[in-house]
């Protein structure tokens, strides 16, 4: 029997104390020993963020399942850090 997954809350773009227009160019990196992810929100469409792994491509994703896996990421012990 499965375990249905929680709907991640608090994620870092959800924030409402910054100014829409300034974080539109923040970007939130999740670090463990060498491996890093950047997500950017999308300036187009807010339905969407980029996820890119270390120097790789970057990657556009519907905002649900950006969700889920920085949520999947913060719980294997993945470390937070916001910059722009």
């Amino acid at each position: 029997m499965t375990i249905p997954e929680k709907y991640p809350e608090n994620i870092p773009w959800d924030l409402t104390s910054i100014d829409r227009t300034k974080q539109k160019s923040i970007q939130w990196m999740l670090s463990k020993s060498d491996i890093v992810y950047v997500f950017t929100r999308s300036r187009i469409d807010n339905n969407y963020v980029y996820i890119q792994k270390n120097d790789g491509i970057r990657k556009a994703y519907k905002e649900y399942e950006a969700r889920f896996t920085y949520q999947r990421l913060f719980d294997e012990g993945y470390s937070l850090a916001a910059f722009s």
